[in-house]
């Protein structure tokens, strides 16, 4: 019996322009047999009624996923195997920067009912989270059958915004029992004055090289003889390099 495939209504949500690096990943997404694609480019203002009239779309139609990405987001060419994983919900890694700080969109609600960024930078896969953005993200056709009006900002009684349109989403599916999901094997672009995933690889590297650092200032504490065999072979190439010039 033959598989059936997937069906994918993807909107481009923009303003009259996209960037040329996403206009290239299109243009690989839409010549994939292994998916059907409804591609679309809404414009609609504000972006809460461009995601809900998109969302009203999608369900008139027949497609088993909607898709969403903004215009300044780049997902890898591969992001629509996303769709494969058959989650609620399930979005790549991205980022966000508030007053210089790389966020990532991977995210826990603690006690007090605030986001804060998970660890992930030791993490790889499939993991579940509480919050993601919705800047690229994949939405099971069965979610958006169960909630209407699904994104909104929600305010106080002063008028003072509380939670932005994603994390409301978010919360509102969590309660309705859907899960979310980030696979951080997938990156996104995400260019505002620079491309936060350049800033991304450039802390996993930190990351990497002090948690190599930490392994072997431990080591050197259990084995003393370490030290004096490292600094020998150091001095070794360093003969040896001299030598050969």
């Amino acid at each position: 019996m033959p598989i059936k495939q997937k069906t994918i209504y993807l909107a481009i949500l923009n303003q009259g322009e996209i960037r040329t690096d996403l206009s290239q990943v299109l243009n690989l997404l839409i010549q994939s047999d292994a998916y059907r694609l409804y591609l679309t480019y809404p414009v609609a203002k504000p972006i809460t009624n461009n995601r809900n009239t998109i969302a009203q779309k999608f369900l008139a139609g027949d497609a088993d996923f909607l898709m969403m990405i903004d215009s300044d987001i780049i997902p890898p060419p591969n992001i629509l195997n996303l769709a494969d994983f058959d989650k609620d919900i399930i979005t790549p890694l991205m980022f966000v920067q508030q007053k210089g700080t790389l966020i990532p969109l991977f995210l826990k609600r603690n006690k007090d009912g605030m986001y804060d960024a998970a660890d992930y930078l030791a993490k790889t896969g499939l993991q579940e989270v509480d919050a993601t953005g919705t800047g690229c993200i994949i939405i099971k056709r069965k979610v958006l059958e169960q909630i209407k009006h699904p994104f909104e900002n929600i305010y106080d009684e002063d008028g003072i915004k509380t939670l932005g349109q994603d994390f409301a989403f978010c919360q509102k599916t969590k309660k309705l029992g859907f899960k979310a999901w980030v696979h951080l094997d997938y990156v996104a672009s995400h260019h505002s004055t620079q491309d936060l995933k350049d800033t991304f690889y450039d802390h996993l590297g930190r990351y990497k090289a002090e948690k190599e650092l930490f392994e072997l200032k431990k080591q050197l504490k259990t084995r003393p003889n370490l030290y004096t065999k490292l600094m020998k072979e150091i001095k070794d190439n360093s003969l040896s390099l001299i030598t050969n010039e």
